[in-house]
């Protein structure tokens, strides 16, 4: 298990400019909940680190996560079952999914200025 979290957290773009020590996962998660105009504090020199730029485009995210809600909703009305619940159930399951990918993929292209 611990291979696999090193292997899809690999962060090694995650480097203070200053002194070149490595920023933790925990401060970079901070960015999922935070957005990008938050800044954090290197835990080595302590100075303001702000992203270069968004790892990933808002434009992108937010066209993810409508498709993957809208989707599956129609696709399991239209052709599994007409039950609502359901639909709205298997919406959310691929929600999440989505949700995983993309925070993944912005703790993987984060680098720092």
């Amino acid at each position: 298990m611990k291979l696999l979290s090193t292997a899809l957290f690999n962060h090694d773009q995650a480097v203070c400019p200053h002194c070149e020590t490595k920023i933790g996962l925990r401060q970079i998660s901070e960015y999922l909940l935070k957005g990008t105009n938050h800044s954090i504090l290197c835990p080595n020199c302590h100075r303001a680190l702000h992203p270069k730029r968004e790892p990933i485009k808002f434009y992108y995210c937010f066209c993810a996560g409508f498709v993957s809600i809208v989707a599956p909703f129609w696709l399991y009305i239209s052709y599994v079952e007409d039950h609502f619940w359901k639909a709205i159930l298997t919406s959310l399951a691929v929600l999440t999914v989505c949700i995983i990918v993309i925070s993944i993929l912005t703790i993987r292209r984060i680098e720092f200025k």
